[in-house]
Formats: structure tokens, sequence, C-alpha cells
């Protein structure tokens, strides 16, 4: 898990997502991010192990510069939040399945993007 981090979240090297996971979710969670924040950072404050299961505290940061979730437009804005992310790996050492959770409403406000009032819309930022 931490070599994984620190290849592909650290080092930016997407070509190397098929030698940890098959599982297209998982990949593409992997190089969404790396491709938004292609200056992205990933600090582990904490990992926790038990049988085929593996929990992973991480502080990341990067710039908003390509495509990401919502936010399609690059707005050059820099975001920090913390990343709790759970995997299950396989018998040969594969991720198969990952859970992921962030305050990605504070990620959006980060990137200029705020909360609408319900009825209400939210402009893109300027």
């Amino acid at each position: 898990m931490l070599e994984l981090i620190q290849r592909v979240l650290n080092g930016h090297d997407v070509e190397a997502l098929p030698e940890y996971t098959s599982n297209p979710s998982v990949a593409g969670s992997a190089l969404g991010l790396v491709s938004a924040f292609p200056d992205l950072v990933a600090v582990v404050g904490w990992i926790v192990a038990e049988g085929d299961m593996v929990a992973v505290y991480l502080e990341v940061s990067g710039t908003h510069l390509g495509p990401w979730i919502w936010v399609q437009e690059p707005t050059g804005r820099p975001m920090t939040t913390g990343f709790l992310l759970a995997v299950r790996f396989d018998q040969e050492g594969q991720i198969v399945d990952q859970w992921l959770g962030s305050n990605f409403v504070a990620m959006l406000e980060q990137m200029g993007w705020g909360v609408a009032p319900v009825g209400e819309t939210v402009s893109p930022p300027r």
C-alpha cells in the first residue's frame, strides 16, 4: 500500500496502476485524482492492516489543474484535505475493492465552488 501511494500518488506514475489493481473503479479513482491535481502530494498519517484489508489516512494537497468529478474546468486553486482510504486485497496482492471518505464539500469550496441552499444553484468560480 505504501509503495502504491509513493509510486502512483506522489510519483504520478499512473502507468503502474495495473501492477496494483485490475479493478477499473480503483484505477479510475487514482487516475482521476492525479490527472486533476498533477502536483499531488499524499502524506500518510496512519495505516492499519487486518487480514485482507488495509485502511490509511492521507493528508492530500495539490493544485486543481484538470477535470475532477463535478469541476470540469481547472480552477488553478490549491486544495488540501484528508482522505480515509480502505482497500481489500485478493490472494495475489491486487486491490479488488476500495472505500474512500473525505470532506468533498470542503474540497469543492477550496476550488471556488460553494454550497447552495436547497432550490438554488452555485455559479462556477471566476
